[in-house]
């Protein structure tokens, strides 16, 4: 059988270093050498995917992950080199980490990954994020310089932070009473998927089905008459979590009941969730908040809030946790009252906080704290049918009686709603996203052109795998 497919008409790439990302791979590398001269080690070994990315500067090795590990990497003081087998050096090579100082040592993928990395370990003193081989444990240690975020790491979970809310509130603009909750949840990952996000957490509840089961997925449930979608997205090892909530036609008074003081908790953990301040320290002012409202052991039936970074919750929020926020560090705070619940994830700064899920295209609502207006997410109402005023259910809640004062050493918290208390907006519009999430790690040249033509190339010729 014949081709008429000719070598030269194969378009030619030529790869190309990313220069931010090998600076942040040096920084990391810093950090391991100062890690491995506290330890008296001469080596780490890392084989957690969430610990690969961070010291690669985001190569996805997710996809890899399974039962058995299969890829490892070996950092001493002076080099930083892949374990792996000869199935998957290429990829990780021209697609993960290109470029960024790292050597190979490989064998068949039907040969043992131990032996492989035994022979890598034998006479060092070995340090790991798991444990293998009798190598000494040091995970505790590497979460802790996980954080702060550097330079790049921030850039790029604002970037991911654009994605995963479009990807929630372009639902939501467009659902209607009657469908499911996995197709709700289908069509948030469906827009992730096609961003290169992985979803790694997905909540729908339908109908306040998350007042008995707070950390409820979803399941083959209509939604009837609201819905909460939650959603904690992944890209480059980062995690950013977002949560909004949508009405059919009115919004419930049980749920704007609710809802009112869910606003108070999160605006009070947005707001105290300060560069240099514990964790504990925090919930005691959000504490103060459950107990004023007469909800003293509200908070006792779900998580609040979690320190997000190369895994969903580096650190959980709770009452007497002495971890400092040393900023730049990421917060998911979600809280929740009955069925009500409100998820944004921030950036504490050394300076003024940064709302990372904030969205021009869904209500908000401001709360008042300590003089400072906090903007939260209010309910977006999606008006299905011409409900008149007339037909609006005896138990639905006005916008106007929503105003609610609380006094505290903190100052005083007050939750408005001086407009309404949702916003009718049926059509989201396109956000300016850019067209790809990949770093620019190829060019195109044409196939007459040899790729080593030219003496200015951006990298030597030698291959990375010789």
């Amino acid at each position: 059988m014949s081709s008429d497919f000719k070598e030269d008409q194969r378009p030619r790439r030529l790869l190309v270093q990313d220069e931010s990302r090998l600076r942040d791979v040096e920084e990391k590398h810093q950090k391991v050498r100062e890690l491995l001269a506290g330890s008296g080690a001469d080596a780490l070994l890392l084989q957690d995917p969430a610990n690969i990315a961070w010291f690669t500067a985001g190569a996805d090795l997710f996809r890899f992950a399974g039962e058995d590990v299969t890829t490892s990497v070996f950092v001493t003081a002076d080099a930083r080199l892949f374990a792996t087998s000869s199935v998957d050096s290429a990829q990780i090579f021209d697609r993960e980490v290109f470029g960024l100082g790292f050597q190979l040592k490989q064998r068949e993928w039907f040969q043992p990954h131990e032996e492989l990395v035994a022979d890598l370990c034998r006479g060092r003193k070995v340090v790991s994020d798991l444990g293998a081989i009798g190598t000494k444990l040091v995970k505790e240690k590497l979460r802790a310089i996980r954080l702060p975020l550097s330079e790049l790491e921030v850039e790029r979970l604002r970037l991911l932070s654009k994605v995963a809310v479009h990807a929630v509130e372009a639902t939501a603009h467009g659902l209607k009473p009657g469908v499911t909750e996995s197709e709700v949840a289908g069509e948030v990952s469906h827009r992730l998927v096609k961003r290169t996000v992985a979803a790694v957490r997905l909540q729908v509840c339908a109908d306040g089905r998350n007042e008995r089961y707070r950390h409820w997925a979803f399941g083959e449930h209509l939604i009837q008459n609201y819905v909460t979608i939650t959603c904690v997205a992944r890209r480059w090892g980062l995690h950013v979590g977002v949560t909004r909530t949508v009405c059919f036609d009115t919004v419930p008074g049980e749920l704007w009941k609710a809802y009112q003081r869910c606003l108070l908790l999160h605006a009070t953990g947005l707001y105290f969730s300060r560069h240099n301040e514990t964790l504990g320290g925090v919930w005691k002012k959000v504490h103060r908040i459950y107990e004023k409202f007469g909800i003293p052991f509200e908070w006792q039936q779900a998580d609040q809030a979690d320190v997000l970074g190369y895994r969903p919750s580096e650190r959980r929020l709770v009452p007497e946790s002495d971890f400092l926020l040393d900023g730049p560090v990421p917060l998911f705070w979600h809280s929740s009252v009955g069925p009500a619940m409100i998820g944004d994830s921030i950036l504490c700064r050394d300076g003024v906080n940064e709302t990372l899920t904030r969205s021009e295209s869904w209500p908000e609502l401001p709360v008042q704290v300590k003089g400072h207006d906090v903007m939260c997410p209010g309910i977006l109402l999606r008006r299905t049918s011409r409900t008149s005023l007339e037909s609006t259910p005896a138990d639905a809640t006005s916008p106007e009686d929503v105003d609610a004062m609380v006094g505290g050493e903190h100052g005083d918290l007050r939750g408005s709603a001086s407009g309404d208390v949702s916003v009718a907006c049926p059509d989201h519009p396109e956000e300016a996203l850019p067209q790809r999430l990949d770093s620019v790690w190829e060019l195109e040249l044409p196939p007459a052109r040899a790729v080593w033509e030219e003496d200015d190339s951006p990298y030597p010729e030698e291959s990375v795998l010789e």
